[in-house]
């Protein structure tokens, strides 16, 4: 028996190898901006959720007798401001949630076709971005609400009013209850982001459509996906040390370069460390130093993380092919594909 996930590491150094080289410019700065938000994420959603800490914050002796006591006139507009500021950063993480999630069927469509093209694309994809994203926030909607009405239940009936033996039980309970959530929810996401996805854009259709038709298979098939778990979680975890590694030595050298410079500005132009931060010249000369620094470390860096992308999801897409014949993303090989290579 074939594990087809073991197989699939190096079809995804050859899919890879394919799609990013030759190196064309063009191409591979539209990958940096998908790299950028592909690799971010959605974390706007979590913006969300914390708006509902908001009236916690006010102290218990704030009203009484539904009677507002010692607050201060200009609190309501604190209150107001707050709540403009929470509402703009919530659509801000909203419509980059949504961006991202577009650019994800980008970067699919731009495997399938092997020509990088985002505005097309996107446009043909925001629908099934805008169903991605309302099946992600009814996930986790329902993984949440449990949680949080149990919370509210036990608030309202007090801790106190409950005997030590059921805060143990009740706290195991929980913990194992949390666990147990916590792998299913990731199992799912993880499930629509890796091979639902792809099979949308393979089949033009929505997310549910998309679990119709891997569900089958990894029910037939559940051995394979547990071996393709551990080998991906194998192929991060060697990833991230190597990212890290390529990491330092980027950000070590051109922060050494930009430490240069820095000293450069501090005692050629203004003589000295004293009188560059005594003066507002000196300070905005020396932040824009270090923010030009930083940026050229993250461009420098940006090739990496297109390389990486493209791999890790090269992997995930040569097993979801060796799952199913019909599940088939990358273009068939041509005759010139399929050549041997004459002997040297």
């Amino acid at each position: 028996m074939s594990w087809y996930a073991i197989e699939s590491v190096d079809d995804a150094i050859d899919a890879t190898r394919s799609f990013l080289f030759p190196v064309e410019i063009g191409a591979w700065l539209k990958l940096a901006l998908i790299a950028i938000f592909v690799g971010v994420g959605g974390g706007g959603i979590s913006t969300v959720t914390n708006v509902a800490n908001l009236p916690g914050s006010l102290p218990p002796e704030a009203t009484e007798n539904g009677v507002a006591q010692g607050i201060p006139a200009a609190l309501p507009v604190e209150l107001w401001v707050v709540g403009v500021v929470v509402v703009f950063a919530v659509l801000v993480g909203l419509v980059l949630t949504l961006l991202a999630e577009t650019l994800r069927f980008v970067f699919y469509d731009a495997l399938r076709t092997q020509t990088v093209r985002l505005r097309k694309p996107a446009r043909r994809r925001v629908g099934q971005a805008v169903r991605l994203f309302g099946f992600k926030l009814l996930v986790g909607l329902a993984f949440t609400v449990p949680f949080a009405v149990a919370g509210v239940v036990l608030w309202t009936i007090g801790l106190d009013s409950l005997g030590e033996t059921w805060l143990f039980v009740g706290a195991v309970v929980g913990a194992a209850t949390a666990v147990a959530a916590f792998i299913t929810y990731s199992l799912i996401i993880r499930g629509t982001d890796e091979f639902v996805v792809p099979l949308m854009v393979v089949s033009d259709c929505g997310v549910r459509d998309g679990w119709r038709r891997f569900w089958p298979v990894v029910r037939t098939q559940p051995a394979q996906f547990v071996v393709y778990i551990l080998i991906h979680f194998l192929l991060l975890l060697a990833i991230g040390i190597g990212q890290s590694i390529v990491g330092a030595l980027v950000f070590g050298i051109v922060g050494t370069i930009g430490a240069l410079v820095g000293l450069v500005v501090v005692f050629g132009v203004f003589g000295g460390l004293g009188a560059a931060v005594a003066s507002t010249a000196g300070v905005l000369a020396l932040a824009s130093v270090v923010v030009l620094t930083l940026l050229v470390a993250f461009v420098v860096y940006l090739p990496v993380s297109i390389v990486v992308l493209t791999y890790v999801v090269s992997y995930e897409v040569s097993v979801l092919e060796s799952a199913d014949d019909d599940f088939q993303l990358f273009p068939e090989p041509t005759e010139d594909d399929t050549e041997p290579t004459p002997a040297v």
